[in-house]
């Protein structure tokens, strides 16, 4: 849509005047909803949980009522019999099989001898027995006096997810003293899975200094970003590393809040990439605020804005997410703001703002959420009381028929949106080109503002018809349906609208529309000028 003002804009000084009319009708309506948030223009937004169905304020959603999923629940490890921790999840898929692995240690969570086990399983659903991924921790196995101790002379590995690079299956697990969060000796360390030998080999240390949040994933420039977060990140800041292209430890570090005196105590981040190709990154705070911070990057991962926090609530907890194969985003994450429970399920068209949030699992301590998307279905790996690794799968299917409940409003005369614009509006328009995506940017906005679901996409017969209808003002040629109809070419639509942009038809359609313009607004004028001599 865009590229069609685009080309207009540079065909014909009117049809320029028409792209800015859209262009100022749909800016104004976005202004409908304060404080929309814009990588660019508006990165401080508040506004990250909308809909009627929730209160103003998100801290007194009924979260046990919200509308439930239906999931399958599996379990993969459960040691709460000898009293162990069961933590930090992840999931992959990989060579016909899903992967699971974890943090598994005694008693408290991340204390000395606490290393990192594996399962796999054909289905998602049935699991073998765990298998230790890491060996124990230097001077810290079961018979050391280290052993179950927060202590400095001892250690920990921590489970830091899988990373799929080149083909070959990594995991990824630090390594540091367990006295404290975290240790001088802190670093990323790197596994690479053997299928000869079906044994996990050490392959060395990826960054120093480093613990991560989730394993990396591809920026739009070909590079992998990972978020890190230092030994002593409390006074340092939470970073982000770009690298891993060229060596499994080539790396480059840049800061995204390093105030150690900001309101928030940011704490393992997620981050994802937005449809216009800017990067976006969620907070939980440790400070007690109870809402998730943002912050966004333009030129992939290298800056940041300053986190601002958002409406979307927390109960200070790890959360995940990503954007499904379908363009959707999903938040999986603890927004009680007292307590861990339940996890739920927050979905969005445009990665900004959520307008649907769905009960997963609860009725008792459930946390750390790792979600993965196959087949179909959404695999939840997620701790219970870290004292177990269990899934929740969710068929896409169910996800779709889902419906957040509708709250009545009283009717409202409606008004005409264009009705708003006045000359000051007009002069306030701005003449600078707009800019790719933008237009489906706005409209996405005001859809997800007003809980509007996107109608299905049109089939190439009814795309022809109607882009060649409202560009000419003629139907399409019947030989012309059907080579397009026929061509396999990913690009056809946006070269379809770019010929008949260069047509005759084009322009002879839309200049007699302007002269009718025009000419009208013209006749009312001389119209009211006699009048008012009468």
């Amino acid at each position: 849509m865009n590229k069609v003002h685009r080309n207009v804009s540079g065909f014909m000084p009117g049809l320029a005047l028409a792209g800015m009319a859209c262009f100022a009708v749909v800016s104004i309506a976005s202004d409908a909803t304060p404080g929309y948030p814009h990588p660019v223009t508006n990165p401080r937004a508040s506004l990250m949980l909308t809909g009627d169905w929730a209160p103003s304020d998100h801290h007194k959603i009924d979260f046990d009522k919200l509308p439930r999923l239906p999931v399958q629940h599996i379990v993969v490890s459960d040691v709460r019999a000898r009293k162990g921790v069961n933590q930090h999840n992840y999931l992959i898929h990989y060579d016909g099989r899903f992967w699971a692995m974890w943090s598994d240690g005694p008693e408290i969570e991340d204390r000395a001898g606490q290393v990192v086990k594996y399962s796999t399983s054909p289905d998602g659903v049935k699991w073998d027995a765990p298998r230790l991924m890491t060996p124990y921790p230097p001077q810290s196995g079961p018979d050391s006096p280290h052993y179950n101790t927060r202590s400095k002379e001892g250690f920990r590995y921590i489970s830091r997810g899988f990373w799929l690079r080149d083909g070959q299956l990594l995991a990824l697990a630090s390594l540091d003293e367990a006295a404290g969060f975290f240790g001088p000796s802190l670093a990323l360390h790197v596994f690479r899975w053997n299928p000869a030998t079906k044994h996990w080999d050490a392959a060395g240390v990826v960054q120093d200094d480093a613990i991560n949040n989730f394993p990396p994933k591809k920026l739009p420039t070909g590079e992998w970003a990972m978020s890190r977060r230092k030994y002593d990140y409390r006074q340092s800041g939470v970073e982000f590393l770009i690298g891993g292209k060229t060596d499994l430890n080539e790396w480059k570090s840049f800061p995204v809040m390093a105030d150690k005196d900001s309101a928030l105590k940011a704490e393992e981040p997620l981050w994802w990439t937005l449809p216009d190709g800017n990067l976006m990154s969620l907070f939980r705070d440790n400070g007690g605020g109870h809402y998730l911070y943002r912050a966004f990057s333009t030129d992939h991962g290298r800056t940041w804005s300053n986190p601002a926090r958002t409406d979307f609530p927390d109960a200070t907890s790890k959360l995940h997410g990503l954007r499904l194969s379908d363009g959707r985003y999903v938040l999986v994450s603890n927004p009680h703001p007292k307590r861990r429970d339940p996890l739920t399920l927050a979905v969005s068209d445009d990665g900004l703002v959520f307008n649907k949030l769905f009960y997963l699992v609860g009725g008792r301590h459930v946390d750390y959420p790792h979600v993965m998307e196959h087949d179909g279905s959404l695999y939840i790996a997620h701790t219970g009381g870290k004292r177990s690794i269990e899934i929740e799968r969710v068929r896409l299917a169910d996800l779709n028929a889902a419906r957040m409940p509708v709250s009545p409003k009283p009717e409202a005369t409606p008004t005409t949106k264009s009705t708003l614009l006045k000359e000051e509006d007009w002069r306030r328009t701005s003449l600078k080109p707009i800019a790719a995506g933008e237009i489906d940017a706005l409209i996405s906005r005001e859809r997800t503002a007003r809980n509007i679901e996107p109608a299905a996409l049109t089939t190439d017969e009814q795309f022809i018809r109607r882009v060649t209808l409202d560009l000419t003002g003629q139907l399409p040629e019947a030989a012309d349906i059907t080579v397009f109809v026929a061509s396999t070419d990913s690009g056809k639509r946006p070269s379809l609208i770019d010929h008949l942009l260069d047509t005759d038809a084009y322009a002879r359609h839309w200049a007699r529309y302007w002269c009718d313009v025009v000419s009208c607004r013209i006749t009312n004028r001389r119209s009211m000028r006699a009048d008012s001599q009468l």
